[in-house]
């Protein structure tokens, strides 16, 4: 279950909780595929070039999505959002 807390519209960075409980902001980049910074752990993908950011703390992710887009919403309904959000994926796990 992923969970978009914000979508700052088409050809934008989307904010939200992967059902692997990961924080992400990630954009959709024409040729190039996604543009991604997110909590996730992993090696970036072979043969790519690409600013994709892992290992993000939560407060990271949540700067670069401010960062990069015009969103309105107060940094903190942001953080609020994204908590309830991974209680939501951390409970949907343990239901599972």
């Amino acid at each position: 279950m992923t969970l978009v807390i914000e979508d700052a519209g088409d050809g934008d960075f989307t904010l939200l909780v992967t059902d692997d409980g990961a924080v992400e902001a990630r954009k959709r980049i024409p040729y190039d595929g996604v543009l991604r910074f997110t909590t996730e752990t992993r090696a970036l993908p072979t043969g790519r070039q690409t600013s994709s950011q892992y290992g993000l703390g939560v407060d990271d992710v949540i700067e670069r999505y401010q960062a990069r887009t015009d969103t309105e919403t107060p940094r903190v309904e942001l953080a609020e959002s994204v908590a309830q959000a991974l209680r939501a994926v951390h409970q949907e796990g343990q239901d599972a």
